[in-house]
């Protein structure tokens, strides 16, 4: 049994691990439901300001993944929420490389929808970046995607909580006015869905993937990078104001329908998550011989007794045959 956090949460194995803390599957010992949880590293005020933020996002919505519980722990905390097993959008560009066009447009399809979702709630997510999209196992049908980790969402209608000299969130997927400190807007969304959209497309991860699109866009694919450019413009009032805008311009492209393929032709999304470990509810011990079956040995006072009956059984044959 792993280590059992506050008194209810048993942690099993380790999912991932970032800059903020780690991520881990679960079982609360409550209801015997197996979760992922969020482990912060060290609860310093800023940390516990961003969970506490973080608790406060509880958006219902299909492409949204939200905490559902929370624990604290002499200066640890811990959130868990439901238990996502088709790993990332980070995971299927490294096991696969560029995925289609009508991969990238059905990923960023259902992404913008949640972060439009995350607007109308009235946040910022800004730390839109590949391994936030996380995904349900659905082989090589329609991928499910969930916008996850509001550890630095922040609100539109409240005060920065860091200056410009503390930006939080991943280099390569911060808008340019996020690195100066800039207050919250929904266009950094777009701007860090923009990037994910290029990562997509080139395989490659910021800047690479910026410089790879201005210079040799994929064949065929040309209209989708101008419109993913156009997302991570450097000037907020060049791009798309809105998720809802870049989703509509991105429905407006005309690119090859969504085809199932196969786990051989092109991307699967697989289950990422070992099945839960089961202890057994005793020690185990000494395993009992196993019962003789047919075609096989015996064990010797078996063996001794045919024998014996055997020989009774000839001696009384003679016996009769000599009378």
């Amino acid at each position: 049994m792993g280590e059992i956090f506050a008194g209810r949460y048993e942690l099993m194995s380790p999912i991932a691990d970032g800059g903020m803390g780690s991520v881990w599957q679960v079982r609360d010992h409550r209801d015997g439901t197996v979760k992922a949880a969020k482990l912060l590293r060290q609860s310093d005020a800023g940390s516990l300001m961003r969970f506490i933020r973080e608790q406060s996002v509880r958006i219902d919505h299909a492409h949204v993944l939200t905490p559902d519980s929370w624990a604290g722990d002499d200066d640890r905390v811990l959130f868990t929420m439901p238990l996502v097993r088709g790993g990332s959008v980070a995971d299927l560009v490294g096991d696969f490389g560029p995925l289609p066009p009508a991969w990238t447009r059905e990923i960023l399809d259902q992404a913008l929808e949640g972060l439009g979702a995350v607007h109308a709630a009235g946040y910022v997510h800004r730390d839109v970046k590949p391994a936030n999209l996380l995904l349900d196992p659905t082989g090589a049908a329609h991928p499910h995607v969930r916008v996850s980790d509001f550890g630095v969402a922040a609100p539109l209608d409240q005060p920065r909580m860091t200056r410009a000299s503390q930006v939080i969130g991943s280099p390569g997927y911060l808008s340019p006015e996020q690195l100066q400190g800039a207050d919250p807007d929904p266009r950094q969304d777009v701007y860090g869905a923009g990037m994910v959209g290029l990562e997509m497309v080139t395989g490659l991860r910021p800047p690479q993937c910026l410089d790879a699109a201005r210079t040799a866009p994929p064949a065929g694919q040309e209209a989708l990078v101008a419109l993913l450019l156009a997302a991570v413009a450097d000037d907020p009032h060049a791009r798309p104001d809105s998720a809802a805008q870049l989703r509509s311009r991105l429905a407006a492209l005309e690119l090859p329908p969504f085809g199932v393929g196969s786990q051989d032709d092109g991307p699967y999304v697989f289950d990422h998550v070992a099945d839960e470990p089961r202890l057994p509810e005793t020690a185990p011990g000494p395993a009992p011989d196993p019962a003789p079956t047919a075609g096989t040995r015996a064990p010797w006072p078996a063996i001794a007794l045919l024998g014996l009956a055997a020989l009774l059984l000839i001696a009384a044959v003679v016996v009769v045959l000599t009378t």
